[in-house]
């Protein structure tokens, strides 16, 4: 499965989204729509974004459970730095979870469009740095832990070690697909159903009566009896 694959998939859901839920602009419904649990779950970037709070929630529980951290040492080769730089990145990531998931749970309450705009865009741009932050500590802690004594890498502790090495890897898929799924959903943008269902109708609106009354012309008559003879 290749790139393009990949990004055909996330399309594909979107549009099946989008026909369930009526979608109107950047991936979501008209503002007033009642709230649907169901819809929300089975929204991709919901799915995705609550399989990396799991996977953030177990590299940081992995790391900090170890009977070896508890003691004041680390199990990446008694390194501090990436024991915590590895629970740092995913209390972070859990803690972004939850945010953009209650970001989702209220866009369709977001009637500006500008609103929605930057909401995406905030999403998109924070998941792509966090699987580029997710990369990073993966590879640091798996060159940490190559460079670990053989009695560290055949304890009891090293389950718990290749765990949370296993899904700081999964995370950075998991926020690459987000990042691209929401700059799918930007480059969706806004229909024209949006734009007509909130677009001022006296917004750039030009007088279409041409004519306009000579002024005194027919006050002045009136009021005077005079009649100009020609």
């Amino acid at each position: 499965m290749n790139v393009t694959t990949i990004i055909e998939f996330i399309e594909s859901m979107i549009k099946s989204t989008s026909m369930t839920t009526n979608d109107a602009a950047y991936g979501s419904g008209m503002a007033g729509a009642p709230f649907d649990p169901i819809g929300f779950i089975k929204k991709p970037q919901v799915i995705l974004r609550i399989i990396s709070l799991l996977f953030s929630l177990i590299v940081s529980l992995c790391i900090s459970t170890e009977d070896s951290y508890e003691k004041g040492t680390c199990p990446f080769n008694n390194d501090p730095t990436a024991c915590g730089y590895g629970i740092l990145v995913g209390v972070i990531a859990f803690i972004a979870c939850i945010i953009f998931l209650i970001l989702d749970a209220r866009f369709e309450n977001f009637s500006s469009i500008k609103i929605r705009r930057r909401v995406v865009v905030a999403d998109m741009v924070f998941s792509a740095a966090w699987a580029f932050v997710w990369f990073i500590i993966f590879c640091y802690m798996a060159n940490e832990w190559r460079k670990a004594p053989i009695e560290i890498e055949q304890g009891a502790e090293s389950n718990l070690v290749r765990t949370a090495l296993a899904f700081s890897f999964f995370s950075i898929i998991t926020w690459s697909m987000i990042a691209l799924l929401n700059l799918l959903r930007y480059r969706q943008g806004v229909s024209n159903v949006f734009d007509n269902e909130y677009e001022d109708p006296n917004q750039d609106q030009i007088p279409t009566d041409s004519y306009r009354q000579a002024p005194f012309n027919n006050n002045f008559n009136s009021n005077t009896g005079y009649q100009a003879n020609y």
